[in-house]
């Protein structure tokens, strides 16, 4: 629902970010298996070779056990990851402001960053890389936020 964020995957011009809100439906739309604008997946991979020009972002999960740190085991924490991946065509990678993938980033990184507000346990920055896909015409970042909880 993030208004920034929704013009930087909805819209491919180098405007994005001045152009007009998203209205709610066309929100939803990004996240919507049927629409034609989906641009947020829960796995990392959509399932067809994308031929336009496009932004995505796709998340995963993985590592969720009984915090371990300096071979101290605790029951009372857990620890596990949620991966952010974020490609974009790079044929649509400049924009007024910077690059589009450095923006929504950015925008990721604010909105979950240090976060207890999405259910699964306080969010910190575990890890940051660079991500290419299908022969290097997609572009962008795959961030890992550590995800720490009370069991």
């Amino acid at each position: 629902m993030d208004d920034e964020l929704s013009k930087l995957l909805w819209y491919n011009t180098e405007d994005a970010l001045s152009r007009d809100s998203l209205t709610e439906e066309q929100k939803y739309e990004l996240v919507d298996s049927t629409s034609e604008h989906r641009r947020i997946y829960p796995t990392r991979y959509t399932k067809k070779v994308v031929m336009d020009q496009q932004s995505f972002i796709g998340m995963g999960i993985a590592g969720f056990a009984p915090q371990e740190v300096h071979y101290q085991y605790s029951d009372t924490y857990v620890i596990g990851y949620l991966y952010f991946y974020i490609l974009v065509d790079n044929e649509i990678m400049d924009i007024d402001e910077g690059q589009r993938q450095d923006k929504i980033l950015e925008r990721i990184y604010d909105l979950f960053s240090d976060s207890r507000s999405y259910g699964m346990g306080e969010l910190r920055i575990g890890g940051l890389s660079e991500l290419w896909e299908q022969n290097n015409k997609f572009g962008g970042y795959q961030l890992m936020m550590r995800v720490y909880d009370f069991k």
